[in-house]
């Protein structure tokens, strides 16, 4: 279940990979963008469904300002930067704002059901081929 959020509390976040920096095979790399707690909380959610534990690495901890990862082993970036952006741009769908409609769905839908009712319309008519083989009489 997702946190509570504030009406006007809309947090988006991206992974700032120019920041990353590994020391002892722990990764850092800064956040940019509005995070907050509950952002951060919802992506080592996405995380712990998203990796089984069968990775290249250790422990990843989410803050509002940044990403840890542990015991990142080499040759695990790519997969690695994969899970990680990932879980960054569901957080993202999660808490972006409801977008309004502008109409167009209303008019889709009535395009939609004008070409069904045409079609289904065609389940009254018999084909042209039938209707001449019929016998006249």
């Amino acid at each position: 279940m997702l946190p509570a959020v504030a009406k006007d509390e809309h947090p988006q976040a991206s992974i700032d990979w120019a920041s990353a920096a590994v020391q002892g095979g722990d990764l850092t790399v800064a956040l940019a963008g509005d995070a907050n707690a509950e952002w951060a909380q919802r992506v080592e959610a996405v995380l712990e469904r998203l990796d089984r534990g069968v990775s290249g690495w250790g422990a990843v901890k989410v803050t509002k300002a940044r990403v840890q990862v542990e015991a990142v082993a080499a040759g695990t970036e790519e997969e690695l930067r994969h899970l990680l952006d990932s879980a960054v741009q569901q957080a993202n769908a999660d808490f972006a704002e409801p977008e309004e409609s502008d109409g167009s769905d209303d008019e889709l839908s009535e395009a939609d059901r004008a070409s069904t009712e045409a079609f289904r319309s065609f389940a009254d008519e018999a084909p042209e081929d039938e209707q001449a083989s019929e016998p006249q009489g």
